[in-house]
């Protein structure tokens, strides 16, 4: 296995791994929390702000995980219609080619706004750019794959 392979690899991992343990902690926390409403002992003031951003996390997270496995919804049609043809991978290159630069786009924004946010949690002052970090973490990797896939259906294309 050469390293991209193996950054690949590592890579999908994190996705993976990083959305799924991110979804434990927020059901320890739910569980907690509704515990904690009928058994007063300690307070949760802090409880919104964690759960906003690890759910925002999570989704992105999730999202890049699956763009890079090609599992998101799909209607599939005109690709299983046209598979293992020269039509196919024409469409799949277009296709792609639509998903990268509305993933550009979004990149291109959401970096935007994170770097201009200055607003800190209220009661764990914890600066809201770690929240708004989730969108262009995960579209930069939404981005690479959107081009590896381009790439792999250009060669296919080219043969």
């Amino acid at each position: 296995m050469n390293i991209l392979e193996a950054t690949d690899c590592a890579i999908g991992r994190v996705l993976r791994w990083g959305s799924v343990s991110i979804l434990g902690v927020v059901f320890v926390l739910l569980a907690v929390n509704v515990f904690v409403r009928f058994f007063p002992i300690v307070s949760f003031e802090w409880f919104d702000e964690v759960i906003e951003m690890l759910i925002a996390w999570m989704v992105f997270l999730g999202t890049a995980a699956l763009w890079r496995e090609n599992e998101h919804f799909t209607i599939t049609f005109f690709p299983d219609l046209f598979k293992d043809k020269k039509t196919g991978f024409a469409l799949d290159i277009l296709t792609n080619l639509v998903g990268l630069a509305f993933i550009g786009v979004f990149t291109y924004y959401s970096l935007n706004l994170t770097l201009r946010v200055s607003d800190w949690t209220p009661i764990i002052n914890m600066p809201k750019k770690l929240l708004y970090a989730s969108m262009p973490v995960s579209g930069v990797f939404m981005v690479i794959y959107s081009l590896r896939k381009i790439l792999v259906s250009g060669a296919k294309l080219a043969k």
